[in-house]
């Protein structure tokens, strides 16, 4: 029969089982969320060449390298409320009009996994 002591070792061996495997579970999240990101980046930039070689919204203008980033950034930080992806969107077209935008929604997402940015159980960012 199992005694207290030797019920409590296994236990707490289990738990440190459990905690470690969570761990290694997390961390394959969130690779999985970068290549994820960078697939949908990929995919927004083909998105674009094909645009543009089928003459479709020629008018628009292209961000700059992490500029859509610091816009993203600047929008959830200034709002007193937590935004959805749609709305950080809207924000960004209101104040630059004609701007390629295809990007935010991946660009919040990156900026959660990379912990500048939080996700609330609705699936609105927040300020880190």
């Amino acid at each position: 029969m199992e005694t207290l002591s030797e019920k409590m070792r296994r236990l707490s061996d289990e738990r440190e089982r459990i905690a470690a495997e969570e761990a290694t579970m997390h961390d394959e999240a969130v690779a999985e969320l970068e290549r994820v990101n960078d697939e949908i980046e990929a995919l927004e930039a083909r998105k674009e060449q094909l645009e543009a070689f089928l003459g479709l919204n020629e008018t628009s203008q292209r961000a700059g390298h992490g500029q859509i980033l610091q816009l993203c950034l600047r929008a959830v930080s200034e709002s007193p409320r937590p935004l959805s992806s749609a709305e950080v969107k809207d924000i960004l077209e209101k104040d630059n009009p004609g701007m390629k935008l295809t990007s935010v929604p991946g660009t919040l997402s990156r900026l959660v996994t990379q912990g500048r940015m939080r996700r609330d159980e609705f699936g609105r960012y927040l300020a880190a």
